[in-house]
């Protein structure tokens, strides 16, 4: 494949994924070309079945000599890339069976309101009040990103702020309103995300941005900026807000745990757990999980029984806390999801369906 083909081809198939409305590009040798299309992996039935050849045109288009030098050292790669219609990519370079896996992120350029996304009004609360820990969690392709993308850019339009971004790799690119953006990629601007994290203190900043939690001293540098005066939002891949609590605890050694619990349940200003469920008619809606500070939830977590915050939340909708499956059955009720569907997204199926009756 010369390298004018090689472009040729690399536009017209990436040009075709963002015409059928795909998240993700999947390019597997010996099997045709895969989308994720509203959270469905789809064949494209009238392409060919990709090559190796193909794979390595991806590849010599989409990467820089020093992306090349990095796969040959690790073996793997994720790095971002704007197209020639605007269009930012992620793109991760994997080797499976001793050849070349190519995945394509398409990222959304729309950035969705608080009203589109339903964004409960507890979080609003959260984000107004502009100081605290605010975790972002919730399985892969779950909105999160999108999340992110509206808050930073509520607050970039409505205040005046100084918003620090770790991010690994740069997603979208916001341009200053009334806000100043800063936005620091692992590997390139920062050695790592707790040394992002740890080169804000002391300075002018009103919130941080860590968009992923990898080690125990990301979450503690987090932590310690999340008790002072700027706002901490950290994202987090989880299943739950409890799931989310476990994965962060078990960051941290058997003797720092005690310690730090408590420091995490005074940070901690609210637990996001959000995920897309399909909508009837098309699409996907956000659905969400809600934990915010009280003094119950904070001794659960201070005391390490992550499994009383259910009851916490369950019990405290007068604070805006939300469970999971009380989302579900709200949008049940109001005929915007099947049951089925609700079902399958629930991490307590069997109380959801109680909910039903």
């Amino acid at each position: 494949m010369t390298e004018e083909v090689s472009h040729l081809e690399v536009s017209r198939l990436l040009t075709k994924a963002v015409q059928m409305r795909a998240a993700v590009l999947h390019l597997q040798p010996g099997a045709l070309p895969l989308l994720r299309v509203d959270g469905e992996l789809r064949s494209i039935t009238d392409e060919q079945v990709v090559t190796l050849e193909l794979v390595m045109g991806f590849l010599d288009v989409l990467a820089s000599a020093t992306h090349k030098e990095q796969l040959d050292r690790d073996r793997q790669i994720i790095f971002s890339k704007e197209l020639e219609n605007r269009q930012r990519i992620i793109v991760q370079v994997e080797h499976e069976r001793g050849r070349l896996v190519i995945t394509i992120r398409f990222v959304d350029q729309h950035i969705f309101t608080f009203e589109q996304l339903r964004v409960p009004p507890a979080v609003l609360n959260v984000i107004q009040q502009g100081r605290g820990l605010m975790i972002i969690s919730g399985p892969h392709d779950s909105g999160k990103s999108s999340l992110i993308a509206s808050i930073v850019e509520t607050v970039n339009a409505n205040a005046s702020k100084r918003i620090v971004m770790i991010e690994s790799p740069i997603e979208r690119v916001f341009i200053n309103k009334k806000s100043l953006i800063e936005q620091r990629e692992v590997g390139i601007d920062v050695p790592s995300w707790a040394a992002g994290a740890r080169s804000v203190k002391e300075t002018d900043v009103d919130m941080l941005v860590l968009g992923g939690c990898i080690d125990g001293d990301q979450l503690k540098e987090a932590v310690m900026l999340g008790e002072g005066d700027l706002l901490v939002i950290m994202v987090i891949e989880a299943l739950s807000v409890l799931h989310a609590l476990d994965i962060l605890h078990g960051y941290l050694s058997p003797e720092e745990q005690v310690s730090w619990r408590l420091a995490l349940a005074r940070a901690t200003s609210a637990i996001v757990n959000l995920r897309l469920v399909p909508r009837i008619g098309g699409g996907r809606m956000p659905i969400y999980e809600v934990y915010v500070r009280n003094t119950l939830g904070q001794a659960a977590i201070g005391s390490g029984h992550f499994v009383q915050l259910e009851n916490v939340i369950q019990s405290s909708s007068q604070d805006g806390m939300q469970t999971l499956n009380g989302a579900l059955a709200t949008v049940v009720r109001s005929g915007e999801v099947t049951p089925e569907n609700a079902l399958q997204e629930s991490t307590a199926p069997d109380q959801l369906k109680a909910l039903f009756r």
